[in-house]
């Protein structure tokens, strides 16, 4: 590989870390300014309406999981990643108006549009393409752990401008909302002017749209779409199941308060920067990214069972929280080696968006209905509720395992049909 090839993958891998960040702030600003953000736009007392744009967003969004897999498979992903970023930007300064409600809700569906239909499986697509044999695991953990720290660093950023403007909270807000749009339009201008055209994409793309939707049949034959859905849906729920750790060490463990608010703030991002990480290199040098994910299936299996029969006392509240930020670590194994299954097992360039948008419809279900689930759990009982939620990670991670171990059998059996080295 030549000094100018390196260069132009590290420069696309950089754009897409911060695409696949940015692009999502928007349609999910209200979990981290809430009350500000409802005050902009009017919604001060209607609680029910605010959440509802959400709820448009992500019906919206499992709708068009499946034509998103299409699409990614029919057009360039160069060009659908352009056109995503530009158009999310343009819709982010509509809202920064903040206009009538019923053009809130076509501008969050609208989002759907721009950040599912045309950019989630065409940004996998992307980074699948732009990684060479061997090159994936690694590719992709690069993805993860860099997610990790652009997040932290763009939420610094746009939590100090919004600060610096708390005294008119509206007026922070539509300043937020401008620039993280001028920053998407900017991301997606760079992509077009820097990012080289993957190579080997003559087999990548379906000529006709009816060739993309036979592809699309092929995808919903093969084992690594409902493979790669299974260890979607483990990582999917397990990292939901993360938003009760820090009010299980507070509420059942007596984690003080300002180590509860730290450790919600930071852990998530310091284990991802680190286990993404590790995950990549172990995955290059194990030569399959399956063997480091079966490890932490293993590991995370065996440390939800550690939270479900140690006691809900304070005398585990230091034991808990390692194990807690230990399993944590396993999920973010998972998210960052789980898509390089699908090349490693050979799946042909013109179905690959097609498998992924058909493994996250699958795989993303637990955000439709897991987190409403845990809060009955735990009205009707917090110290069973927390044991159902411990219980629930079991059976997900099993999944993960289970579904882990088939890709990697998968994956030795078509090297060697292939006279690949295992």
């Amino acid at each position: 590989m030549t000094q100018k090839s390196k260069s132009s993958k590290v420069v696309t891998l950089i754009l897409m870390i911060l695409a696949m960040n940015t692009i999502y702030m928007l349609p999910y600003l209200m979990y981290t300014y809430y009350t500000p953000l409802q005050e902009a736009m009017g919604l001060i007392g209607r609680d029910a309406d605010y959440g509802r744009l959400l709820n448009v967003y992500g019906i919206a969004n499992v709708i068009l999981y499946l034509p998103g897999g299409w699409v990614a498979d029919k057009f360039d992903c160069k060009k659908l990643l352009v056109f995503s970023m530009v158009s999310t930007g343009v819709l982010g300064l509509w809202e920064a108006t903040f206009p009538s409600y019923t053009i809130l809700l076509l501008i969050h569906i609208l989002f759907a549009v721009t950040t599912v239909l045309t950019f989630w499986s065409s940004s996998v697509k992307c980074v699948n393409m732009l990684a060479e044999d061997g090159e994936q695991g690694g590719m992709f953990g690069s993805l993860e752990a860099g997610r990790g720290v652009s997040g932290l660093v763009l939420t610094i950023i746009f939590t100090s401008i919004y600060a610096v403007n708390a005294a008119d909270s509206t007026k922070a807000m539509r300043l937020n909302v401008s620039i993280i749009s001028v920053v998407m339009i900017v991301i997606g201008i760079l992509l077009a002017v820097l990012m080289p055209k993957p190579k080997n994409t003559e087999n990548a793309t379906n000529a006709t749209l009816l060739d993309s939707i036979k592809a699309m049949g092929v995808a919903f034959k093969c084992p690594v779409t409902y493979l790669l859905a299974g260890m979607i849906f483990c990582g999917s729920m397990c990292l939901a199941s993360t938003t009760y750790f820090a009010p299980y060490l507070q509420n059942i463990c007596g984690l003080p308060v300002k180590i509860g608010v730290l450790y919600s703030n930071y852990s998530k991002i310091v284990t991802q920067l680190i286990a993404a990480s590790a995950a990549g290199i172990l995955a290059t040098k194990l030569k399959r990214s399956t063997k480091p994910m079966i490890v932490a299936g293993v590991v995370g299996a065996g440390l939800y069972i550690v939270m479900e029969i140690l006691p809900a006392s304070t005398a585990v509240m230091w034991p808990m929280l390692v194990v807690m930020t230990v399993a944590l670590m396993m999920i973010y194994v998972f998210r960052a080696l789980y898509y390089a299954t699908v090349d490693e097992e050979g799946t042909p360039k013109n179905i690959v968006g097609s498998v992924i948008g058909i493994s996250s419809l699958i795989g993303f279900i637990p955000d439709t209905f897991y987190t409403s689930l845990c809060g009955k759990w735990l009205e009707a009982d917090p110290v069973g509720g927390y044991k159902k939620i411990f219980l629930s990670c079991i059976l997900a991670m099993v999944i993960g395992l289970v579904c882990a171990f088939i890709s990697d059998r998968r994956i030795v059996k078509f090297r060697a049909a292939n006279g690949k080295e295992n």
